[in-house]
């Protein structure tokens, strides 16, 4: 079981009814959807993270199935860990679709967050018997040594709270980019079209046990596809007008997807 802790005082947090409170009397109510926001600070995260649009965007191409390979994948690691019905954490869950398909796939228990309260109240909606709560990377309010497994899609490495969270045996599954992913996407967008580099992130508390790769090839049916997929990159943000015009035009696509998956323990 993984306890969720105080985001003021770091003790735990208790649920009765639809509160949450510690014993210093910090209370956090659950939201009609059944998440909790333990964000501090003055921005809330509906300030903060991915919009509503981006967020209904992302939920909508996910769940044609088009990234099933990794989450497929990421299942087996979990499943084939040796832990029995492990507590696992979704660090950025997104709109909660990995999560829901890894529980559905794999024996576990997940607790999931992310900093956009779009994304968690969309994730919450699933109603799949899991946590999720709205919280900052870089602080997340778990107990320590009280998760299993930890996994981490394309969001940022903040190896000192993932190793905090973390059993002393315990997993960390990190995926990113491969090589080639999104490949012919690029080769519309930019007149020179890079490759990945493809480097796992650096850590000096977590040792790299394992690396694996899926790869694939996917065929996006139409143009809402193409532009939910281009819009959950970061090419969204740097691409010009001219180019982002060329991919309108398109009704359909062809494109390689391909990740990275390194497998750390702590």
């Amino acid at each position: 079981m993984i306890n969720i802790i105080c985001p003021v005082c770091g003790n735990c947090l208790y649920k009765k009814d639809r509160t949450y409170r510690c014993v210093n009397g910090h209370c956090y109510d659950e939201a009609k959807e059944g998440y909790v926001n333990l964000l501090t600070g003055s921005k809330s995260g509906s300030l903060i993270g991915d919009s509503k649009d981006m967020a209904r965007s992302r939920r909508e191409f996910l769940s044609k199935g088009y990234f099933s390979p990794l989450s497929e994948k990421i299942s087996e690691i979990i499943n084939k860990s040796g832990k029995a019905t492990p507590a696992v954490c979704d660090i950025c869950c997104g709109e909660g679709w990995y999560a829901e398909y890894i529980k559905n796939k794999a024996d576990c228990e997940i607790t999931g967050f992310d900093i956009s309260r779009e994304m968690v109240r969309l994730a919450a909606k699933r109603k799949n018997n899991m946590t999720f709560f709205v919280a900052n990377i870089s602080k997340i309010p778990l107990e320590d040594s009280s998760v299993d497994i930890c996994y981490h899609l394309f969001a940022p490495f903040h190896e000192k709270e993932f190793s905090r969270i973390t059993k002393d045996d315990g997993l960390i599954i990190t995926a990113v980019a491969g090589e080639n992913h999104l490949f012919e996407l690029k080769e519309i967008l930019y007149e020179k079209p890079y490759r990945n580099d493809e480097k796992p992130p650096e850590t000096q508390c977590l040792t790299l046990k394992e690396k694996i790769k899926v790869t694939d090839r996917i065929h996006l049916e139409c143009k809402e596809d193409i532009d939910a997929l281009f819009k959950m990159t970061p090419y969204f943000y740097h691409t010009s007008e001219k180019a982002k015009e060329k991919l309108s035009n398109l009704s359909e696509l062809n494109v390689t997807i391909d990740f990275a998956i390194f497998i750390y323990q702590k």
